[in-house]
Formats: structure tokens, C-alpha cells, sequence
């Protein structure tokens, strides 16, 4: 009965995309406009259609998630989650250093990081920010905020880059979206045809507390999710070549994911160095897309 429920409840982001797609002009053209930067060879009018369609229907996951993630447990693991390459995150945690998921906001991330806590890691995020006011409900999701690094959390005694490097030098598990916008350390590298700006501060962390750094991936697709860890990308550290070295892997990565299903990445809300690209070179309409929450 409750898998059966599950499958109700993931038709409602189809429908909201299908309602959006038609209603929502301003933000349908903005996502047709960004498509058409960043994935040019993919913009014939059905498949354009198609990803546009695609990235209203990851939006509708995002509202359901707040009363989705509350009731997934390991039957619903068992029922719509493939994992690939896990084995690579248990190999690294058993050596007792510590793990930066490098991920990206692709698909969902909120449904990605809850799967691997039902499973029981322990999954520490750095996030964006301030710590909102929010109180704890039964039937509605939020991220425990003794989990999560906000990058601007006045009120610790500690920065919040000491609060990650501490994590990682205990062998516990950070995550990290490697596209966000933030940071003062960056290199440009090519992504998705143009020469876009990376962070490469939480490598330097990765690199102090002798951490492993795993690519990580989540997709949402059509009601199934699916979790991707990719090779670890190692040493040796000798320098500045080498986070951008790192980088560069990552990116070349998360560009093959994008290009395959740039629905899952395009129609992303909030300050990622792919909206702060397309907003800085003169599009516009994207704020208003962009700015949902």
C-alpha cells in the first residue's frame, strides 16, 4: 500500500510540469533561452519542449520533497533508488579519513543526501547563507542544522571553515556543491561551451585533512532516483595545478551529466556559477526563474 502511495505522490511534479510548461511563460522562455546557451545542439523544437518540460517536472520534486523526505524509509530505498559505485564511499570511510562528496545542483539534492542518512551515513552539508528559523515538523522536511555549515553562521564561535576542516580530519563526510557561486579561490575553466568560474576553496580543505574526495551525483528520473559516486579523484598535492587539476575532472564530469539530461540542471534555483554566468552576460528574465524557492 505505501509503495503504491510513493507512485501517487510522484505523479504530482509530471503534473505540475505539464500546467507550468503552459502557464508559466516568463520562466518557460527563460529556461528555453538558457537551453539554447549552454546545450545549443539540443534545441530542435521537440526536444527542446521536452527538456523544458524536464526541468518544471525537477522543480515539482523540490515542493514535494517537504512532505516526501519524512516518510522515505528503507522500503522506499529498496522500491526507487539505485546506487552505483557506494562501494567506493565505504572503502574510502574504513581507511578513517575523512570524505568530500563533490557534488553539483543537479536533480535533487535534498532527496540524494536523505537517501545515504537513511542508510546511515552521517552527511554534514556546507551550505549558502544564513540558518533560517525553522522548527523541526514531523510531517515536513528540513535539513537538521547540526548538519549543516551555514557559510555565513555568525553566531559560532568557530568559522565555518574550521567547522569543515574539522569534519573532514575526523574521517566524517562533508558535502559540497562544487558549482556554487561562492568563494574567493577560483580558476576559469571550460564548461558547457563557455569559460566559467569554479571554486577550489573546499579542495584546499580536502587537501589540509588529507581527505578523499568522491564525485557524487543524483538524478531524479521519471520517479526513480538514481545515485552515482564516481572514482575518487587522489593526489598528488604538490600545488595550485593540482586543484585545478581536480577541478577541471569535476567539471569535465558533471558537464557529461548535464549534456546527457540537461533537464536535470538547467531549471535550478539559486546562486550556481551557471545562473551567475547567464545573469552576468546580459540574459534576461532569469532572475525571475531563478528566484522561486
Amino acid at each position: 500500500m505505501k509503495r503504491i502511495l510513493f507512485k501517487i505522490a510522484f505523479l504530482y511534479p509530471r503534473l505540475y510540469a505539464f500546467f507550468c510548461y503552459y502557464r508559466k511563460r516568463d520562466q518557460r522562455e527563460a529556461f528555453e533561452d538558457k537551453v539554447r546557451m549552454f546545450c545549443s545542439s539540443r534545441t530542435n523544437g521537440q526536444e527542446l519542449k521536452k527538456i523544458v518540460r524536464g526541468l518544471f517536472e525537477i522543480r515539482g520534486t523540490r515542493k514535494l520533497q517537504n512532505y516526501l523526505i519524512p516518510q522515505m524509509d528503507r522500503d522506499f530505498v529498496k522500491w526507487f533508488v539505485a546506487i552505483e559505485g557506494i562501494d567506493r564511499l565505504d572503502q574510502a570511510l574504513k581507511q578513517g579519513r575523512g570524505v568530500l562528496l563533490m557534488s553539483a545542483h543537479i536533480g535533487n539534492p535534498h532527496m540524494g543526501f536523505s537517501v545515504l542518512r537513511i542508510l546511515g551515513y552521517q552527511i554534514n552539508i556546507i551550505k549558502g547563507g544564513k540558518p533560517r528559523r525553522s522548527r523541526q515538523q514531523r510531517f515536513r522536511y528540513s535539513d537538521p542544522h547540526e548538519f549543516t555549515i551555514f557559510t555565513h553562521d555568525t553566531s559560532l564561535p568557530v568559522t565555518s571553515r574550521e567547522r569543515a576542516l574539522e569534519i573532514l580530519q575526523s574521517g566524517k563526510i562533508l558535502y559540497y556543491s562544487g558549482d556554487a557561486v561562492g568563494g574567493k579561490t577560483k580558476v576559469e575553466i571550460p564548461f558547457l561551451g563557455h569559460r566559467i568560474r569554479f571554486s577550489t576553496g573546499t579542495l584546499h580543505l580536502a587537501f589540509q585533512a588529507n581527505a578523499i574526495v568522491i564525485p557524487f551525483i543524483h538524478l531524479y528520473q521519471g520517479g526513480k532516483i538514481r545515485l552515482i559516486f564516481h572514482e575518487p579523484m587522489e593526489g598528488p598535492w604538490t600545488g595550485e595545478r593540482d586543484y585545478r587539476r581536480v577541478i577541471e575532472s569535476y567539471a569535465k564530469l558533471l558537464e557529461s551529466h548535464v549534456l546527457e539530461r540537461p533537464e536535470e540542471y538547467m531549471g535550478f534555483y539559486g546562486n550556481t556559477i551557471l545562473s551567475d554566468y547567464y545573469q552576468s552576460h546580459g540574459k534576461q528574465g532569469d532572475r525571475g526563474a531563478e528566484g522561486e524557492e
